[in-house]
């Protein structure tokens, strides 16, 4: 049958406290970039308020030249008719335009502005030009890669932007109408001999218009103003087109930058499980190398790291093969001086006369069969568990191999008593009988060492669930303080120096068998207190066989 593996060690408990790991170290770092749309959100601001500067700036200039061309020209001042009214002037009854001074404003206007000449009154002298922009000549459709670009950035980008940016609009109402001229600001700034610039919404709040007024002048006078407008839309068209283009770009950087992240992050947690993976099933349950985890090729921090580990497990199992032909090379080599001594006691203990004399061979004796016994033990371990490598396992009833123990313990070790407590019906495991019947033999054995004589020792036999429960309990001393977790490790004893010259050499392998034998099988085994605290009880757990478990 095949041989349940032995279970792993338990892993050491994480910490409860929060502590992201690789990958969330990562993306906690990507949020470093989510300064950049701020930072390109503060560019933009500041552009479009140097562009509106620049856009001030540039009107200031037209009605400055504008009014250059008309300073020292009082004639143009005296021509207007105060009954006519110039066309497309909203009904203000002004007077009619000079023609010198609509000469004038053709020349110098410019599409996207309009110009107003007035008189110191505020009436309306000349107008030219118009505040609507004419529309944008057809570009060449793009071709290649740039036509996909733009047509993600038609449908998906910039109806994004458009929800969250204002838009630039040519359908627009502003006139005169509900705004006389004489009472802007601009103008009346001009008239009183400044250059003055100012802003204002259009009648129906939809675009922004930016003013310059420059004021005329004849001698030293002040004979009119010219005033020159133009729309916000420029200024907000570029200042969208930068805003769109800056976050599609860090829009773009962003995602690459989390997307390369959180695969280097990935690739990166995969690696360092991996290792821990490969280094944890190097070691078996029994402390053993089991396997050499294969060294990366990566030239990286991990890679070193995993040689090292590949490094540190080759030394580790090369030091454990040695000890194990050291304890077989030592025992192999010490039988044979003990031989040639114990027969020299022997023909010495033959001849020599005296009372003294004797009992120095009978010391020496006693010496030499202790040290027979500790070779015995050690060469019981070694062969132990290279036979737990080697079993071969099938399924065999716990209870009956419980029941012929206890017929021979009480046979071998006449006149303890033992009470066996089994079930009545079977209970299938899945091992090796001869491996549970020597962890029977050492649990019984430590407890005959450890009871009192004249108490009992119990073994039961139970299933608890899916689970057969195989343990053995003796009256007499308590098991010491922090030596339960202890109790089944090699070269471990709690035996006092008393027990220990009474009982012979003991090597604290008894316990550490058990624990072998029952990790190989899948299970289980403590030590604790009797809960009435008189005496002491090991008990082993073992998964029952399939079929016994289904039952």
């Amino acid at each position: 049958m095949t041989r349940p593996r032995a279970t792993a060690p338990a892993r050491a408990p994480r910490p409860r406290r929060f502590a992201p790991g690789i990958r969330g170290k990562l993306l906690l770092v990507l949020g470093v970039f989510l300064a950049i749309p701020w930072l390109g959100y503060e560019y933009v601001q500041e552009l479009e308020r140097f562009l509106r500067e620049s856009q001030e700036r540039t009107l200031a200039g037209t009605a400055q030249a504008v009014a250059t061309a008309l300073h020292d020209r009082p004639a143009l001042f005296a021509r207007g008719d105060p009954t006519g009214v110039p066309p497309d002037d909203g009904g203000a009854g002004p007077p009619a335009p000079a023609p010198e001074i609509d000469e004038i404003l053709q020349a110098l206007s410019r599409t996207t502005a309009r110009i107003f000449v007035v008189d110191a009154k505020g009436q309306v002298l000349a107008r030219a030009g118009t505040l609507r922009r004419p529309p944008p000549a057809a570009a060449p459709p793009p071709k290649g890669i740039a036509r996909a670009a733009s047509w993600i950035e038609r449908y998906t980008l910039h109806p994004l932007y458009a929800l969250v940016l204002r838009q630039p609009t040519e359908e627009f109402s502003d006139d005169f109408l509900g705004r006389p001229l004489p009472f802007a600001r601009e103008v009346d700034g001009a008239l009183a001999g400044i250059l003055t610039t100012d802003r204002r919404l259009s009648r129906d709040g939809r675009v922004t218009i930016v003013a310059a007024a420059h004021p005329i002048w004849v001698g030293d006078r002040v004979q009119g103003a010219v005033v020159v407008e133009e729309t916000g839309n420029a200024v907000l068209a570029e200042r969208n087109r930068a805003f769109e283009r800056l976050f599609t770009l860090v829009l773009g950087v962003t995602l690459a930058g989390a997307v390369a992240l959180a695969v280097f992050a990935s690739r990166l947690s995969s690696r360092i499980r991996r290792l821990r993976d490969e280094v944890e099933q190097a070691i078996d349950a029994k402390g053993r190398v089991r396997q050499i985890a294969a060294g990366s090729r990566a030239a990286d921090e991990i890679g070193d790291l995993s040689r090292s580990f590949s490094s540190v497990l080759v030394r580790l199992a090369d030091s454990a093969q040695h000890r194990e032909e050291l304890a077989n090379r030592l025992s192999h080599e010490l039988r044979t001086p003990i031989a040639v001594v114990r027969s020299s006691l022997e023909n010495l203990q033959g001849t020599a006369g005296g009372d003294e004399a004797r009992v120095y061979v009978g010391r020496a004796q006693g010496g030499l069969d202790r040290l027979a016994q500790i070779l015995t033990r050690m060469s019981e371990a070694t062969r132990l568990e290279q036979s737990i490598d080697r079993a071969e396992f099938e399924r065999f009833d716990l209870v009956a191999l419980a029941r012929g123990c206890v017929d021979g313990y009480r046979t071998a070790y006449a006149p303890r008593a033992f009470i066996l407590d089994a079930a009545a019906v079977a209970i299938g495991v899945d091992g090796a009988p001869d491996l549970c019947a020597q962890m029977l033999d050492k649990l019984c054995a430590n407890a005959v060492e450890f009871g009192l004589p004249e108490r009992p020792i119990v073994v039961r036999v139970e299933r608890v669930g899916d689970a057969a429960v195989l343990s053995v309990s003796n009256d007499g001393p308590l098991l010491p303080e922090g030596m339960r977790e202890r109790m089944f490790e090699s070269m471990v004893s709690v035996r006092d120096e008393a027990r220990r010259g009474d009982a012979g050499p003991h090597l604290g392998l008894g316990l550490y068998i058990v624990r072998l034998i029952v990790e190989a099988h899948g299970g289980e085994v403590r030590a604790d207190n009797r809960a009435d605290g008189s005496g002491v009880v090991v008990t082993v757990t073992l998964p029952i066989a399939a079929e016994y478990a289904a039952s």
